[in-house]
């Protein structure tokens, strides 16, 4: 089958919604031709090129609204494109893949398309208008899907997406795998004292991860241990989009509160395990449902890392399936401190040998694989 994939951005860009998808067609790769259509978000990266076997198209843009991509040359890329596949899917949310869909259309091309979140802006008049131009365009491409997949039917079922599309609707946990590769890799350069109490947070510096909630709730256990450090893994700065405000209050944050931390940047292969293995408990702290999961969660489990995360549909849902963490209420920094001190005096209840075998056949990457296999034959 001839796959078109269209995603405002893509590999290297790292966010939960360009990591799902890449791992998913790296996957498809193998049996399908598959064409991944994105914005050259970085001047550096190449217009194309091929990787894992997938074939990548980067339309340049004019400018940037947001995060979005003013882009006439991108219609001419779809058309081109549409041509020649068999299926095309959406990667959402996005605005830019409306075009692609009402071509989609005209030439009778079926759309799958990947529903991760619906995107909950600040309550400025601006950050207002340019959502509710996104869910138009969010509502419209999802209106000329023949089956949207989502993650887990808790988040789906607290947006308008579920409530309007349910019959679309398919369900399935992302694809989540963490393994030591064979490559020689730097060693985690981390350097932690015996008695330290590590907590751990992975994702992008963004506004909707929450962390001057953890820093606060730092703060209150650093008054009776003042051993304990944070470790932050992950792309922030200018290699997150729209974000940078945000990052430099969070640094603020930090060195004000005289927290004791370090960033480790974007980790990957042995160096992300090595993380995950440092810390005493993971920490995901978000704070309104742009975040509809947390996979970084699942990863940290299958490392035999106990997790504290809100109690926001589809973020709550990795610790009820396994049973290895806490859910705290969002915005609730008394809250995370004291999930914190329980899971660390309680540890084994979090996290042991029969609770990490129960995750990794949870979040069994196959699973998910075969779900799409599945799909695409029955379209």
């Amino acid at each position: 089958m001839r796959i078109l994939f269209f995603s405002p951005y893509f590999y290297p860009y790292t966010s939960g919604i360009t990591t799902y998808p890449f791992k998913l067609l790296s996957n498809l790769s193998r049996k399908h031709q598959v064409t991944i259509i994105t914005f050259k978000h970085n001047n550096k990266l190449l217009d194309k090129e091929t990787v894992n076997q997938i074939k990548i198209i980067r339309i340049p843009y004019w400018f940037k609204i947001s995060k979005g991509f003013i882009s006439p040359q991108s219609v001419i890329c779809f058309i081109k494109n549409i041509r020649n596949s068999d299926l095309v899917i959406l990667n959402i949310p996005n605005f830019e893949g409306i075009l692609l869909a009402l071509i989609s259309k005209l030439y009778k091309i079926k759309i799958i398309s990947i529903f991760h979140c619906l995107v909950f802006s600040d309550h400025s008049l601006v950050s207002k208008i340019i959502t509710s131009f996104l869910n138009v365009s969010i509502y419209l491409q999802l209106s000329f899907s023949q089956v949207i997949v989502g993650y887990t039917q808790d988040y789906v079922n607290s947006t308008w997406v579920g409530k309007i599309f349910n019959k679309k609707i398919k369900i399935i946990l992302p694809p989540i795998e963490i393994k030591n590769t064979m490559q020689q890799e730097t060693q985690l350069n981390v350097s932690l004292r015996n008695n330290d109490i590590v907590i751990g947070y992975a994702g992008r510096i963004a506004t909707e991860k929450g962390l001057e909630y953890l820093i606060r709730a730092i703060q209150k256990i650093k008054k009776t241990k003042n051993n304990t450090r944070l470790l932050l893994a992950g792309p922030y700065g200018k290699e997150v989009a729209g974000e940078m405000l945000y990052y430099q209050r969070i640094i603020e944050s930090l060195n004000n509160s005289r927290v004791s931390y370090q960033m480790l940047g974007n980790l990957e292969g042995n160096n992300l395990i090595n993380f995950y293995k440092s810390i005493s408990v993971l920490v995901l702290p978000s704070i309104n449902q742009t975040e509809a999961f947390g996979m970084v969660q699942a990863e940290a489990m299958l490392c035999g890392t106990p997790v504290i995360a809100s109690d926001l549909p589809g973020v709550r849902i990795p610790i009820q399936l396994t049973n290895m963490g806490i859910i705290t209420p969002p915005k609730d920094a008394n809250a995370i401190a004291k999930a914190i001190i329980i899971v660390i005096k309680k540890h084994t209840r979090y996290t042991n040998e029969t609770l990490i075998a129960n995750a990794k056949s949870i979040f069994d990457i196959n699973k998910t694989y075969k779900f799409y296999e599945n799909l695409l034959t029955t379209l």
